[in-house]
């Protein structure tokens, strides 16, 4: 990976051109309604998302900006992936991770270090079509890594949510609570229940009882369960984005070819609002239209306002 503290550039040149790439490319993009952060430059991004390439080369490009995997993995750690294989569908439909991707994160968290990696998803559908179908069992396992399912009640554990509203107690997968590095590894969809599927709703899948969620007050219960185990990194992976009949499809698909990183879910999951169109207006959604990431901010998990996200767009190739 590039070491960022050799470039020749000056700290200052580099914040100059992000911040003017950042406010040119507000111009012409769904965030236009945004103004840029006059905070910008006061530290290293927030969020960062990259595009223009191969998955492998927008990860690299992504976790260069942010400093390298070493800033979350360290040598000898446990880490856990939670990702989205909740359906028995292909890659192109866009309801699962795309595996080039998968494949070079769990490799990243090894070259930096990791002794171990587990790929993580409680699925909808029978867990074996899940992970054949989508093609996600072989490349984690190429990689080196385990890819587990929660469909036997004997990996959770029941664990009080001292900060939740409304979920006061869940059934939590104990691999997922426990591990030192939590990688939260969403695919941004359109949802039937919550309107979209973004990082913190990726998280549902991490509890035994999803149905009570939705029996209670889904768009809460997703931010309650956040407030248990923050992940450490989050990388979204909108390669491939499903906009209609979510979040099972088949529907339409759309090509945003980004992946975006961060450890501030509310913000990451702010910024993916706007990659799809809110059916009652016609326009990209606004992050506080969309409810779970509004309670999930209510809740301090992170930053709603993008005006105060540094935000840095690079190009993976």
């Amino acid at each position: 990976m590039k070491d960022l503290s050799k470039s020749k550039l000056t700290r200052r040149h580099f914040l100059r051109g992000a911040a003017a790439s950042i406010a040119a490319a507000n111009l012409f993009s769904p965030y236009s309604w945004l103004r840029p952060s006059k905070a910008f430059g006061a530290g290293e991004p927030d969020l960062i998302i990259a595009e223009k390439g191969k998955p492998t080369q927008l990860l690299k490009a992504a976790m260069d900006a942010f400093g390298g995997m070493g800033r979350v993995v360290k040598k000898g750690q446990r880490v856990v992936i939670k990702a989205n294989i909740a359906w028995a569908r292909t890659p192109e439909q866009a309801c699962t991770n795309n595996p080039e991707l998968l494949y070079a994160l769990i490799k990243m968290c090894y070259e930096a270090g990791a002794k171990r990696v587990a790929v993580w998803d409680h699925t909808c559908d029978n867990y074996q079509f899940c992970f054949s179908r989508s093609g996600l069992k072989k490349v984690t396992q190429d990689a080196g890594a385990d890819i587990f399912s929660g469909h036997g009640r004997n990996v959770y554990k029941t664990v009080d949510i001292p900060k939740g509203k409304a979920l006061k107690t869940a059934e939590y997968i104990k691999d997922v609570f426990e591990t030192d590095v939590l990688i939260n590894f969403p695919i941004p969809k359109q949802h039937f229940a919550t309107e979209l599927t973004l990082g913190l709703k990726n998280m549902m899948g991490v509890v035994w009882d999803m149905e009570l969620l939705h029996k209670i007050d889904l768009h809460q219960c997703i931010a309650d369960i956040n407030t248990l185990r923050k992940p450490d990194l989050v990388v979204v992976d909108a390669i491939r984005i499903l906009t209609t009949n979510g979040p099972k499809g088949p529907g339409k698909t759309e090509d945003p070819n980004q992946v975006m990183v961060s450890t501030d879910i509310v913000a990451v999951d702010a910024y993916g609002t706007a990659l799809f169109k809110n059916p009652k207006t016609g326009n990209p959604y606004k992050p506080s239209e969309v409810r779970f990431i509004k309670n999930a901010y209510d809740l301090g998990l992170g930053e709603i306002n993008l005006s105060k996200v540094r935000i840095k767009k690079v190009q993976g190739a």
